[in-house]
């Protein structure tokens, strides 16, 4: 128990000294430290996340979390029933990816960025053969 309460001890220790060199770069008054945040458009009943980005330096306390959370509330707040948290890689197995499983998100597939359809009959087959593969 001894050897635990000192690794913790240690920790803590370690943690109080990387906030200290915080605060000393920022100051010690009142004032905001954005530590996080989302860019988002509300475009009809949708909103989308353009960009999330954090500081890493406080990443320990996770606030990408908050952000989302709020991001979402902000959305469905103003009536949305759909918010896009972006893309994610074709594998499925980076860390963004994993991050955003914890929201329980939807994933569309898509064939590329833009349809551009240069034949409208073989588009719409196209439209219904995939919609049949994808059940």
């Amino acid at each position: 128990k001894l050897r635990r309460l000192q690794d913790q001890l240690n920790s803590i220790s370690k943690d109080m000294n990387e906030y200290k060199e915080i605060l000393d770069e920022f100051g010690y008054e009142d004032q905001d430290i954005a530590i996080a945040g989302i860019l988002s458009i509300k475009y009809g009943n949708t909103c989308d996340m353009l960009y999330a980005g954090m500081d890493k330096r406080f990443k320990k306390f996770m606030p990408q979390y908050k952000e989302y959370v709020e991001n979402f509330k902000w959305a469905f707040d103003k009536g949305c029933i759909w918010s896009s948290m972006g893309g994610v890689e074709g594998t499925l197995d980076d860390g963004l990816t994993k991050f955003k499983d914890n929201f329980n998100p939807t994933i569309n597939e898509l064939i590329g960025e833009f349809d551009l359809p240069v034949n409208k009959m073989l588009y719409n087959l196209s439209q219904i053969a995939y919609k049949l593969l994808k059940k």
